[in-house]
């Protein structure tokens, strides 16, 4: 059983999912959210909250971290709402009430379903701001391959798994095979949006290093900005206002 259980450590201990009753309205603090559903191309119905509003406004697609729920995360919409956009939360195979488990190809097929999803809703590429927060930038440059969107943005991730393994499994037998990749480093160049890489000088967890690799492996134009004093998760709140007005003026060019 030991054995089996390391054939893939990767998906042992990457994943934190949180789930959530079916019948669970949304907190309070995710005012002016609608509960989504979408169907991936394997058949999983993935679970997602969608603001509307500013009606005809640009859309963020936010692509969240290894743990918690769309719930948790909804969050996250109070910082970016200063931007002015409806905005896009899912949940991944196996978080919240999506079904599935969560595995490398599953999120890439999550977030394929919600770009689908918001296609479908006549939202073009060049109106989506593809945002991907630690692992969720990972899934954010596999669906970014070969697409305009209006920007890519990547918040405190890495250019792959293996390259921050050490950290994230510092417990685990050096050269194991992890059994996922995110490789993402190899894939930014292939996309085609300007690209945003915001990272904390001091990420205990991705050091800055990961950030600024993944910066000079994106195609122009782009832009790097590095937070002072920020650590992983602590991101926004040490930049302070600084945060929302970097983000603007990157899309505003």
């Amino acid at each position: 059983m030991a054995m089996k259980a390391l054939e893939n450590p990767a998906r042992r201990f990457l994943y934190y999912p949180d789930r959530l009753p079916r019948d669970l309205p949304p907190p309070p603090w995710a005012a002016g959210a609608e509960e989504v559903w979408m169907e991936c191309d394997d058949g999983i119905r993935i679970h997602g909250l969608w603001w509307p509003e500013p009606e005809g406004a640009p859309a963020i697609l936010f692509l969240h971290g290894n743990a918690q729920e769309v719930f948790s995360w909804s969050l996250v919409r109070r910082e970016l709402e200063p931007l002015g956009c409806r905005m896009l939360l899912i949940d991944y195979h196996g978080y919240g009430k999506s079904g599935g488990e969560p595995h490398e190809a599953g999120l890439y097929l999550d977030g394929r379903a919600a770009l689908r999803w918001l296609g479908e809703r006549g939202i073009a590429d060049g109106e989506i701001l593809v945002f991907g927060k630690s692992l969720g930038g990972g899934v954010a440059c596999e669906i970014a391959q070969g697409r305009g969107f209006k920007a890519l943005v990547l918040e405190s991730t890495f250019t792959s798994l293996r390259s921050v393994a050490r950290n994230l499994f510092p417990f685990l037998p050096k050269g194991i095979p992890l059994g996922e990749e995110y490789d993402s480093v190899s894939k930014l160049p292939r996309a085609k949006s300007p690209v945003l890489v915001i990272h904390g000088d001091r990420d205990e967890l991705i050091p800055v290093d990961e950030g600024v690799r993944l910066f000079e492996a994106a195609p122009e134009p782009k832009r790097l900005y590095l937070v002072a004093g920020a650590g992983h998760n602590d991101v926004s709140i040490a930049a302070g206002s600084e945060y929302i007005r970097r983000i603007s003026s990157f899309l505003d060019h």
